[in-house]
């Protein structure tokens, strides 16, 4: 969607750190990465651990150390090809976002609006985080929500059971009514058992959809690494509809090689073994970029 001016890409993560549990910056930076794309983190807050499966965690807000990281940046001409935001720590840290958005001209603005999952607000937020995060979505180019947190951004009561492919439309041209151009809802469950992750854009009028099927497990972290590759390949030109299938492609192969580790589910997905297949998808003459 965008070509870099820069040798290699420049993405702007504005996330949380996790220091034990595959989240956030934790996935973030080496999915990217592997994608060959510097990342340049903002962190928002610094936890312990992740949320999901922990107790008596850590976490230390950074809204006081956002912008000035991002203004340093400024004053040293430094520019981003993309800004990413995703977990955001206060209410505060929504307006430095938007602010961050309107001095980055040109850049591709990513909104994961990270605020809950199956059907329910995580612990660090409340439901008015809902209504305040439409005005960072109302800026961006591409949104990822989940269906929690496409319910929270369109104040619609939570349906658990499997969707129609009518609902799901209707949901994203709905969360692009809120002004994003591209709308990506992530994880729903069809009338039909597969899991499907789509999109709808907006300017061009297209839907489109990558569908697998439903995996005995789900981990924490698995939307911040999906939108992280989405935001990956859409940075590095790759077309939406392509993007969206091999981020998908790529999900699934990672949780069931997770599933097949036994690894604990508080502790995400074990995406160090898959990394290289990220790295094979930006190689030079990879198929991904053949019409």
């Amino acid at each position: 969607m965008s070509s870099s001016p820069h040798p290699i890409p420049r993405v702007a993560a504005i996330h949380d750190l996790s220091g034990f549990g595959r989240c956030a910056l934790a996935v973030v930076i080496p999915a990217l990465s592997a994608l060959g794309i510097q990342v340049c983190p903002i962190p928002t807050a610094v936890l312990s651990t992740q949320t999901d499966g922990f107790e008596n965690f850590t976490f230390r807000d950074l809204t006081d150390d956002v912008y000035p990281i991002f203004s340093h940046w400024s004053s040293l001409g430094i520019s981003m090809d993309c800004i990413y935001s995703g977990f955001l720590g206060s209410f505060e840290q929504i307006s430095i976002v938007r602010s961050i958005f309107e001095h980055s001209p040109g850049a591709l603005r990513v909104v994961d609006p990270v605020m809950g999952d199956d059907g329910a607000l995580y612990s660090t937020m409340s439901g008015e985080m809902g209504y305040r995060m439409r005005e960072l979505c109302s800026m961006a180019d591409v949104i990822t929500p989940n269906l929690t947190e496409c319910t929270y951004l369109l104040d619609r009561p939570y349906k658990a059971a499997p969707l129609a492919a009518g609902e799901l439309h209707r949901h994203l041209k709905d969360l692009c009514a809120l002004g994003a151009k591209i709308a990506v809802l992530t994880g729903a469950v069809l009338q039909d058992g597969m899991l499907v992750n789509c999109a709808f854009d907006s300017v061009h009028g297209t839907f489109s959809e990558a569908r697998c099927p439903v995996l005995p497990k789900s981990y924490p972290g698995t939307g911040d690494l999906f939108t992280s590759v989405l935001t990956g390949l859409l940075v590095l030109g790759v077309p939406l509809e392509k993007a969206l299938r091999h981020t998908t492609d790529y999900l699934a192969k990672t949780i069931s090689l997770t599933i097949q580790m036994d690894t604990p589910v508080r502790e995400g997905v074990a995406l160090e073994r898959t990394l290289p297949l990220l790295t094979g998808l930006a190689a030079p003459g990879s198929p991904l970029f053949l019409a």
